[in-house]
């Protein structure tokens, strides 16, 4: 579904993506996970041109998005999904409004058909009774379950999830996880960039270790976490899972 070839990011002297290459099949969970710094969110944001690479392919479903126009882009965009970590939800729409809008807006789906869609996302994300409420009313973990809900809402092909737990309360994290977890079990190809090891072992099918702007290692999330090849892995791991 996604193809990254040497994709390289630079902001002025700073290289941020320096070769970056890695495959993403339909129905797969790649969790990225690594120190801040290293490129993860970078490379996310690059997935679908919301920022710009200095070089390198993107290809999604066979298209070269380095190719495209930004109109073109936009089209393309609808099929990519994005949880932000602090949730971007429209704080003058309501809960409903906030799913409606780009299905009505961009795909031209009737009034009707956006709202059934939206009432039955709210239902599987547990939060039904939250309809007519606005942003400032939602707790963060009900706020971030709204921003997965409003992703769906576009039924796109694969959801890129920039760090969707960071912002919370260490109490939200397990609600929105649970989310993430159902629908990596339902098939949808999921991106995820992540703190979260345990999720990371858990629900990833592969898991990509990147650090100093190069992914520095891939494998599974057995692979990763128990039997990790490279020293710059470890010595994170021994960091992170000692805390």
């Amino acid at each position: 579904m996604l193809k990254i070839n040497q994709l390289v990011k630079k902001y002025g002297d700073n290289l941020v993506l320096n070769g970056v290459s890695g495959e993403v099949q339909a129905g797969q969970v790649i969790v990225v996970i690594g120190p801040s710094g290293g490129g993860k969110s970078t490379l996310l944001r690059c997935l679908n041109r919301l920022e710009d690479p200095t070089s390198g392919q993107i290809l999604f479903e066979g298209t070269d998005l380095m190719t495209l126009s930004e109109k073109q882009l936009d089209q393309i965009r609808t099929k990519m999904g994005m949880v932000f970590q602090n949730f971007n939800l429209f704080p003058n729409l309501t809960v409903l409004d906030n799913l409606t809008l780009a299905p009505q807006k961009v795909k031209k789906e009737s009034a009707a058909e956006t709202t059934a869609k939206a009432k039955a996302l709210l239902e599987r994300v547990g939060l039904a009774d939250k309809a007519d409420a606005y942003s400032d009313q939602l707790s963060g973990g009900q706020k971030q379950r709204i921003a997965i809900a409003r992703a769906l809402a576009m039924s796109p092909d694969v959801l890129l999830f920039d760090e969707p737990t960071s912002a919370l309360d260490p109490e939200m994290v397990g609600e929105v996880l649970k989310v993430m977890q159902d629908l990596a079990q339902e098939g949808m190809t999921m991106v995820v960039v992540t703190h979260e090891m345990g999720f990371a072992r858990e629900v990833a099918d592969e898991v990509w270790f990147m650090a100093d702007s190069q992914i520095v290692e891939k494998g599974t999330p057995e692979a990763i976490f128990d039997h990790p090849q490279e020293e710059r892995t470890q010595q994170f791991l021994a960091k992170v899972l000692a805390q």
